[in-house]
Order: structure tokens, then C-alpha cells, then sequence
């Protein structure tokens, strides 16, 4: 992620050091779409959301770890990271043993929610 911005960056800066017509025209206008799209999908990684209500918020990554609150679908989580932890069954089926790192946006609280919750 981070050579991509400095990418973007780079072709930025080229883009303002040729002149403004024909080709540093066109590499502005590449950047600037390539800084956009880059800015999007941070934010898309940084943040998300609960696939269903009375989503549980662990205090470690298992389901035998104290509750700390809850989650349901519109309150949007910060994720700090991901961690391995206790294999959860997915509502499809799979089985998945990644854990978020999260806090809920609308309650502050933060803990640890299943990759399959999120």
C-alpha cells in the first residue's frame, strides 16, 4: 500500500513539473485518479461492518472471552489489525480462524470480532 502511494505521489509530482498541455496534462489527471482511488480503499480497509445483529465483541479472540458490548449491521468498526484465533463456523459454511482487532464507532467499545461477522 504504501509503495502504491508513493507512486501516486511520484507521478504527481512529474505530472507538475512538465508543462501543462499534452502529456503533464494527461499524467495529472492519471494521478490525481490513481490518489483517489487509493484514498478509497483505505477507508474501505480501515472500516467496516457488522453482517447481523448482536454481533459479540470479545475481550480476546474466542468465543470464551468476556463480552464487551455488541454490534449490529450500521454501526461501523474501526480495524486496528487481525489476529489468529479460535476457528469460527461462518454462516457459510467455512471456517474461519481470523479474529478483527476492532472498536464499534457508534458505542466506543473494542475487542476482538470474527472475520465472519464482518
Amino acid at each position: 500500500m504504501r509503495t502504491a502511494i508513493r507512486n501516486a505521489l511520484l507521478s504527481a509530482f512529474v505530472a507538475a513539473a512538465l508543462p501543462l498541455s499534452g502529456l503533464g496534462a494527461h499524467l495529472g489527471t492519471i494521478a490525481a485518479g490513481i490518489t483517489d482511488a487509493l484514498a478509497k480503499t483505505a477507508d474501505q480497509t480501515r472500516s467496516k461492518d457488522f453482517s447481523e445483529p448482536g454481533v459479540l465483541i470479545r475481550s480476546a479472540p474466542s468465543t470464551a472471552a468476556d463480552a464487551r458490548g455488541s454490534g449490529a449491521p450500521g454501526d461501523r468498526v474501526s480495524v486496528r489489525g487481525s489476529v489468529p484465533g479460535e476457528a469460527i463456523r461462518c454462516a457459510d459454511g467455512s471456517s474461519n480462524s481470523e479474529w478483527f482487532e476492532i472498536t464499534n464507532r457508534r458505542t466506543s467499545v473494542s475487542g476482538f470480532v470474527s472475520a465472519c461477522y464482518l
